[in-house]
């Protein structure tokens, strides 16, 4: 009898096995804390399944996947990205909206004031100034057009501090390593933000520069998985719809 019951074992655990599945997620880092909140909404529902999420700007996310790199899903701060990837046939599907974004000002100096909005930049106490990498970050090419088109561009620029991505550039502030900067909004109604005496922030007119259209595909990697598709199609729900509207996300 020991036997069969060890074999009906060994069945029952590679079945688990094997109904399970786990793919790799490239996301631009404004995504940071909306998609955990997503991914564990989704795992609750699928509870066999795993997601890895890598975080990063969506420029360099762009160049590891046309130099090899085994993400399934890419999810792009610029939707420019995911089309050139399309056209590439490094993704798969067909490129989807995922989210329109928002960038604003914020700083954890105690004389910030976001009522004066620009106008922050020019006090005294501003010295560093911290916007994401405009030459492959979307957030931060973004922040550049705002401030070009409030004539301000050249007048901070020798203030600049440039980081690798939104949430680098976050953390430069949240640090105080910058005065002040540019973020996106998702990154301000983070709970490790909007939970602290800091929480303020001033919203920049979205006329102020072109918009941040967000898309994301399944890779050619990826289009092999199952559960890619399964969260490329969870992404258009209502539950994951809530949160990325919690975070500051324009979802339509």
């Amino acid at each position: 009898m020991r036997k069969p019951l060890s074999g009906l074992v060994l069945i029952l655990g590679l079945s688990s096995v094997l109904c399970a599945d786990k793919i790799t997620i490239f996301a631009a880092a404004d995504l940071r804390f909306a998609l955990d909140e997503v991914k564990s909404e989704f795992l609750k529902q699928n509870p066999k399944d795993e997601l890895e999420m890598i975080y990063g700007s969506s420029g360099k996310g762009l160049h590891q996947i046309e130099n090899g790199a085994p993400y399934d899903i890419y999810f792009s701060a610029n939707m420019e990205f995911v089309q050139k990837l399309y056209k590439q046939g490094d993704v798969t599907t067909k490129p989807k909206l995922y989210a329109i974004g928002r960038v604003v000002i914020w700083s954890k100096h105690k004389e910030f004031n976001p009522e004066l909005g620009f106008l922050n930049f020019t006090q005294d106490w501003v010295q560093k100034i911290a916007i994401a990498n405009p030459m492959h970050a979307p957030y931060g090419e973004k922040a550049k057009q705002a401030l070009e088109s409030m004539k301000m561009y050249r007048s901070i620029e020798p203030k600049l501090v440039l980081g690798e991505n939104i949430s680098q550039t976050a953390g430069f502030i949240a640090s105080q390593t910058a005065d002040i900067g540019v973020i996106a909004l998702s990154l301000a109604l983070a709970p490790t933000v909007s939970q602290t005496e800091h929480k303020a922030y001033y919203l920049i007119d979205a006329k102020l520069h072109e918009p941040l259209i967000q898309g994301y595909a399944i890779t050619k990697v990826g289009s092999t998985k199952p559960l890619s598709k399964t969260f490329y199609n969870f992404m258009e729900t209502k539950d994951a719809n809530l949160i990325m509207k919690k975070y500051g996300f324009e979802t339509k």
